[in-house]
Formats: structure tokens, C-alpha cells, sequence
């Protein structure tokens, strides 16, 4: 049976982090495929580019794993093929990364076009997946964790999937959501997040962000 909840979690951060993951998608094919060959130094940063992607997909996706379709699971019967779905397309991208980290090596060492061409169409599989798993999670997923999760659950739910990500990446990972969030957005994510990470991206983080853009897309 669904818990009766007094106050519902304000889901829209991962609507926020979603549109990263967009962005992110639409625009690293390009950069492979801009690559020249021999040119290692820009290959490393955009390798490194994509690597750090998959890094944050992958703690993304293990804390839905791990802690919200278990929870769902056992409160929505009636949209259980929802949740079976979402497992299902999870496996799929995993694949993908995979296959897809396989080539990154090489494209790497030495960005030749069979290898950049490569990489890029995977590339280009593994956002469709993606994108269509996400549209699916806001449409279907989000009003239901809005619905039955308590807040104090959704908030463990980012703090599971931070604590994924090595300590060293949290700042450039909360950078790349504020470059991609609206004023509103970013007003809520600083209200959420500690007052260190608040001190530290208005120091530091999003002049990092930025001077990164600048080397991977130009002033």
C-alpha cells in the first residue's frame, strides 16, 4: 500500500541533472568528430570529456538502482511494468558504455577517423537510449517518486548518487549543473546543497566550468 505523505519531494533536480546528461550527449559526437589526427593533447580533453560523463551517468543510474525502484517497486503495483521497463533500458546503456569505453582508448592514443567515427556513433546510440529513457522517467517515474518517496527519501537518493562520484569530481559535477540550470533552478540547487559546495562554486567552480567550456567549444 502507498505511505500517506504529508510533504512531497520537489523532484525537478532531476529534471536538472537530466538536462545535463542532454547536453552533454548532443554535443560530444561533434567534438570527436572534430578531432585531427595525431592530435593527442585534444583528444586526452575530450576523452576525459566524455569519461567524466559516463562517470555521473553511472552513479546516477546505480542510485535509481539501488535505492528508488526498490522503494517504487513496493509501492506502486499498479505501474510495476514501469519500473521493470526502466531496469531494462538501465542494462541496455550499460552495454553501451561499455562497448563504448572499449574504443576510447584508441581514440585516445591516436584520434584516426575510423576510430573518431567509431566512437561518435556510439556515442550517438548511447544518447538516443538515453534520451528516451529520461523522457520516459520525467513523464512517468518522477510524478510517481513525487507521489509516494517521503523528501527525506528523495534527498537520500542524491546523496547516494554523489557519494558515488569521487570526492575530487563534486564541485566540477555541481558546476555543470548550474551552468545548465535557469536563475529559478539555480536559486533551489544553492539553497540545497551544503554551504561549502556554495562557497566553493562562487569561488572557484564556475570560472572552472567556464575556462573547460572555453577549451573543449572555443571562446
Amino acid at each position: 500500500m502507498s505511505e500517506v505523505l504529508t510533504s512531497k519531494p520537489d523532484v525537478h533536480d532531476m529534471v536538472v541533472v537530466h538536462r545535463a546528461f542532454r547536453q552533454s550527449c548532443a554535443a560530444l559526437p561533434e567534438l570527436v568528430r572534430g578531432l585531427a589526427p595525431g592530435d593527442a593533447a585534444r583528444a586526452q580533453l575530450v576523452v576525459e570529456t566524455v569519461e567524466f560523463m559516463l562517470m555521473g551517468l553511472e552513479a546516477h543510474h546505480l542510485s535509481e538502482d539501488e535505492f528508488l525502484w526498490p522503494r517504487l517497486a513496493a509501492r506502486v503495483e499498479v505501474r510495476a511494468e514501469a519500473i521493470t521497463r526502466m531496469e531494462e533500458q538501465h542494462l541496455r546503456l550499460e552495454e553501451s558504455v561499455t562497448e563504448l569505453r572499449g574504443a576510447l582508448d584508441l581514440l585516445a592514443a591516436d584520434p584516426q577517423p575510423p576510430v573518431r567515427e567509431q566512437v561518435a556513433a556510439r556515442l550517438t546510440e548511447l544518447g538516443a537510449v538515453l534520451t528516451a529513457h529520461m523522457d520516459e522517467e520525467e513523464s512517468t517515474i518522477l510524478p510517481l517518486a513525487a507521489e509516494h518517496l517521503s523528501v527525506a527519501e528523495w534527498e537520500e537518493l542524491g546523496e547516494i548518487s554523489l557519494a558515488k562520484l569521487d570526492k575530487k569530481h563534486l564541485l566540477r559535477a555541481f558546476s555543470a549543473l548550474m551552468a545548465v540550470a535557469t536563475p529559478e533552478e539555480q536559486r533551489t540547487l544553492l539553497a540545497k546543497a551544503p554551504l561549502p559546495a556554495r562557497v566553493l562554486w562562487r569561488l572557484s567552480g564556475r570560472r572552472s566550468h567556464a575556462r573547460r567550456e572555453a577549451r573543449l567549444y572555443g571562446a
